[in-house]
């Protein structure tokens, strides 16, 4: 075990999770302070995916140069200048323009500690320390949305939730200076033939996995960015119940990351995400149709998917580490700039509650990726 590798991919997910669900409550607050429509409004996160698209690639090419750790540095400046710079937007496209380098800052905070936990783990434990790092993002994102109503009901303002908020990156940024870090984190060590041969090897079932991960991700992050919206369209709710929905997201995904880091179940991996996706669909066409009570519990039947997910992906590949997690979350920023645009373009056009229904899709798609991964790839030795 290297518990520096640990310690300092949990602050970094925490960062993350904090950082990038802190927009979610100020959402309607944005669009009513900018006079924009839901469309337009989408842009804020459909240019923050595509920037992380961008990072993504680029981050594989900054870890053959540098060490990860100073890739995380930089990541964590960039995204208080970003964070700041949208607390200080006058107009919208000044907004868009620091939310694109939001995006390109979070998604290097992001993918580092996705890959340093599987290296710094014993195998026995990975899983058990994937889900406990994931729980982190659940913590962080559970009090995104208390900070948000908070920072609002004292100053009367969404743009000082930001400011507030960069504590957290700046936090990151001094613990990643203490001596424990020193000498510990180098480039990657594969000669360049070596990773040639990899990356032709693993680039379809990489992908395939990538995209299967990708369309949960999309369903999970739909919800969490517009829950606070849909309450408060089709609910009528204020600021401050809206947000409290948005909690109830976030504990109920925190309970579900928590559980799954302490128990481990005996059935396999596969089936495990399967019952995750399946679950998280039926509770989404509830939440539509019955109570938005179930909207919430869509937290906890999604939360492990994305933590056993990255478990899976390390054991089928865990020579091209780097290379795997990146791809997987380029093809997560792609997922979201079209989720993004589509649940904006529907909202306008049906309404909110109709843009919903995108989530079961995006799990039904998901799910028949889990279960055709095997049939595909197992059977051919380019998938190992």
């Amino acid at each position: 075990m290297i518990w520096p590798y640990i310690f300092i991919s949990y602050f970094s997910l925490f960062v993350f999770g904090l950082c990038d669900n802190v927009r979610g409550p100020l959402f309607p607050e944005i669009l009513k302070a900018f006079a924009i429509s839901d469309s337009m409004g989408s842009w804020m996160y459909a240019l923050s995916s595509i920037s992380g698209f961008i990072s993504s690639y680029l981050a594989r090419h900054l870890l053959r140069r540098y060490d990860r750790r100073f890739v995380l540095q930089g990541g964590a400046i960039a995204l208080i200048i970003s964070m700041l710079g949208m607390a200080a937007s006058l107009n919208f496209w000044f907004f868009l323009v620091f939310s694109f380098f939001f995006g390109l800052s979070l998604g290097i905070v992001g993918l580092i500690p996705n890959v340093l936990v599987p290296l710094g783990s014993s195998s026995e434990k990975k899983q058990q320390l994937l889900a406990g790092l994931h729980a982190m993002y659940g913590v962080a994102s559970l009090l995104s949305p208390l900070l948000a109503a908070g920072i609002e009901w004292l100053t009367g303002s969404w743009r000082w939730t930001f400011v507030v908020a960069t504590i957290a990156p700046l936090g990151l940024l001094f613990y990643s200076f203490h001596s424990s870090h020193k000498d510990l984190h180098k480039k990657s060590e594969h000669s360049r033939e070596h990773h040639h041969r990899n990356r032709k090897m693993n680039l379809k079932p990489q992908l395939f996995l990538a995209l299967m991960v990708s369309f949960c991700v999309a369903a999970e992050i739909m919800i969490s960015s517009r829950l606070a919206l849909y309450m408060r369209r089709a609910w009528n709710y204020d600021m401050e119940q809206s947000s409290l929905y948005v909690t109830y997201f976030f504990v109920c995904m925190l309970i579900g990351r928590t559980m799954f880091a302490i128990v481990r179940f005996p059935t396999s991996i596969r089936n495990q995400l399967s019952i995750s996706a399946a679950s998280s669909a039926v509770m989404i066409l509830l939440g539509i149709n019955v109570h938005p009570l179930f909207l919430a519990g869509v937290g906890f039947t999604v939360a492990p998917f994305y933590p056993m997910s990255i478990s899976w992906i390390s054991s089928k590949f865990p020579h091209d580490l780097d290379a795997a997690v990146s791809y997987m979350m380029t093809t997560d920023s792609v997922m979201l700039v079209v989720m993004h645009l589509l649940v904006g373009k529907i909202t306008d056009s049906a309404g909110i509650s109709n843009a919903l229904y995108l989530g079961p899709l995006f799990l039904l798609l998901s799910f028949l990726l889990t279960n055709t991964f095997e049939y595909f790839f197992e059977r051919k030795p380019s998938a190992e």
